[in-house]
């Protein structure tokens, strides 16, 4: 059942043919095919497959202006708010990214002129990156993109599912950063 939906009903999904008087069933119980599978029934599951379609439109999206690859995004992004720079280990415990990423992408917007690189008089080894002029001035319409795709995936929610949301996500990645410490 290609591009097929399934119906939530008691926790069961129930697929609905593309003429089927499923039609009929609200949106808010409307689900995507794929959603709810008998041994892949967990939340965290769903949260996985809304991450990846996220990734993937957002490389697609970066992909077609040319501008950046995601993992560039990253670092400008985190950079941007940051205006004393940070190391390249600071930009990716903040991404929740590997510092191997970080750097090459770093190397990349250095090569372009979007960030710079300062000695660290903390440690000589790590220097600190920082966003330039040309990088704050191409990071900031890709922001507001950024900020209007984000929008445009939450529009369906009221501002208090939407505050819902965000407690319920900051639960998991507790968890998950207590999981990664402790093995």
């Amino acid at each position: 059942m290609d591009g097929g939906k399934v119906t939530v009903d008691s926790g069961n999904a129930a697929p609905l043919g593309e003429n089927d008087p499923g039609a009929d069933t609200p949106p808010e119980t409307a689900v995507p095919e794929g959603w709810i599978l008998p041994d892949l029934d967990y939340s965290t599951f769903r949260l996985a497959l809304v991450a990846k379609v996220m990734d993937r439109l957002t490389l697609r999206r970066l992909s077609e202006r040319g501008e950046t690859t995601y993992a560039e995004w990253r670092v400008l992004s985190r950079l941007a708010t940051m205006p004393q720079g940070a190391t390249v280990g600071r930009i990716a415990d903040l991404a929740w990214v590997d510092r191997a990423e970080v750097s090459r992408a770093a190397t990349a917007l250095e090569e372009r002129g979007l960030t710079g690189r300062r000695e660290n008089p903390e440690d000589r080894r790590k220097p600190i990156l920082y966003l330039t002029e040309a990088g704050r001035a191409a990071y900031i319409p890709m922001a507001r993109d950024r900020g209007a795709f984000h929008a445009s995936l939450v529009v369906d929610l009221t501002e208090e599912e939407r505050k819902t949301l965000d407690r319920l996500l900051a639960k998991v990645a507790q968890r998950i950063v207590k999981t990664l410490r402790t093995g």
